[in-house]
């Protein structure tokens, strides 16, 4: 594509956040599989180890326009894949777009991290593109280098950006397979002073030591 949309959704964006955690790919950054939590062991999963199905490509027909339907992923894949969410160590969103004036084609790259680059975009992972048909939108989702569990929820979260756009509280089929991050420890608040108790504590250092009033005993008459 000749053009490029300036903005955060609109334009090659490269998020470059970098939280390392436990299993690393050549290029020392941790794969996305390695973040998942250890499936458990049985007679279906051992069977479904020996014969891995391989992620497909999708595609799906949206009313709209390109540039509307492409903004729309573009802000769900960055809320909840990336920013705070699993795929923000271990890979790097890129996006073009055509103005709507030439037809609004656009597409979403998405690149294993590799360290060893200057902008950190490693082999292709995962592409989604936006093309005007008829009166709507054809939405074509490539899963490049993605486990096929994780291609599915991916696919399955485009296509509820690209038909209802990103709603308030919805679920996020990728950050729902990865254990969420552990609460504060207990010993953390413990050693937290209260706010109340913070500051009668000062005050009571601050207050000049009073001496408490010797009594007299009266003289005995002779």
């Amino acid at each position: 594509m000749s053009h490029s949309i300036p903005g955060p959704s609109k334009a090659a964006v490269g998020l470059a956040l970098a939280a390392l955690a436990g299993g690393c790919s050549a290029n020392g950054m941790p794969t996305l599989q390695s973040l998942l939590p250890p499936p458990i062991e049985t007679n279906s999963t051992a069977a479904a180890a020996a014969a891995p199905s391989a992620p497909t490509e999708t595609s799906l027909s949206v009313p709209g326009t390109p540039t509307n339907v492409f903004a729309q992923v573009a802000q769900g894949m960055l809320g909840c894949w990336f920013g705070s969410g699993p795929l923000k160590a271990s890979h790097v969103y890129r996006a073009e777009a055509e103005p709507p004036t030439k037809g609004g084609e656009a597409e979403i790259v998405i690149h294993e991290r590799d360290l060893t680059l200057r902008d950190q975009r490693g082999t292709r992972a995962y592409k989604v593109m936006f093309a005007g048909e008829g009166s709507g939108v054809r939405v074509t989702i490539m899963p490049l280098k993605i486990e096929a569990k994780l291609a599915e929820a991916m696919a399955r979260d485009v296509e509820t950006w690209a038909k209802e756009g990103v709603k308030p509280g919805a679920a996020c089929q990728l950050r729902a397979l990865f254990p969420p991050p552990p609460p504060p420890t207990a010993m953390a608040k413990a050693t937290k002073p209260a706010k109340g108790a913070a500051a009668k504590n000062a005050a009571a250092k601050s207050a000049p030591a009073r001496s408490s009033p010797t009594q007299s005993s009266p003289a005995k008459k002779p």
